[in-house]
């Protein structure tokens, strides 16, 4: 269930989040510590990665200090797998060696695949009046299922909204991607997320 305040804000959310995903990590820790590697790496991905993952596409957050403080989760869940809390260690190696992306990366992922899905009508959801196909499609830099947003945000709780998000990235993705004669999320996940997780910068409030 999402906390929503009075202003939009996700951040009591996020917390939320957080704090569930790291108490479940914890107990993770306090029973799967002689286990090996690939165990406790797919018990985090099977028991918290989705607890700071779900509807993700709605409150993805846009400043800094949430994205950093939901990636603190999974860099503590990479030590746990590797059972390694020295201070002098890096985590960011670790995450890398587990192939895991950023969580920032896949909820930009989770989000274009939603946007896939609205674009073929793979789920009930229609857009709003505001989002339209553009009438001017460059042949150099754009691809034809290019869309803009009539309306211009004027805050960050719209202008860091699904749609005006999403659009951001969908633009950006190739025709390989955007454009199936028979949709399908799998074959646009493939073409898609090598693209996203390229494309800078990757967090914060200037994300595109």
């Amino acid at each position: 269930m999402a906390t929503i305040s009075h202003n939009l804000n996700w951040n009591d959310h996020c917390t939320k989040v957080i704090n569930k995903a790291s108490r479940t990590l914890d107990l993770l820790r306090r029973t799967l510590s002689p286990c090996s590697t690939d165990v406790k790496d797919k018990s985090y991905q099977t028991l918290v990665r989705p607890q700071i993952e779900y509807a993700s596409e709605v409150w993805n957050p846009c400043t800094t200090s949430e994205i950093n403080r939901l990636e603190q989760v999974q860099r503590n869940a990479a030590r746990f797998v590797f059972s390694d809390y020295r201070r002098e260690t890096h985590v960011s190696p670790l995450v890398n060696k587990l192939n895991w992306n950023s969580l920032h990366v896949r909820r930009l992922i989770q989000q274009s695949c939603m946007f896939y899905r609205i674009q073929y009508g793979l789920v009930h959801i229609t857009p709003p009046s505001c989002i339209q196909r553009a009438t001017h499609i460059s042949a150099r830099t754009d691809h034809p299922l290019k869309f803009v947003n009539l309306l211009i945000p004027t805050i960050n709780a719209y202008k860091y909204a699904f749609y005006p998000r999403a659009i951001a990235v969908w633009n950006r993705l190739p025709p390989a991607a955007v454009l199936h004669i028979a949709p399908s999320v799998p074959v646009f996940k493939s073409v898609a997320a090598p693209v996203i997780r390229e494309m800078q910068p990757l967090h914060g409030l200037h994300i595109l």
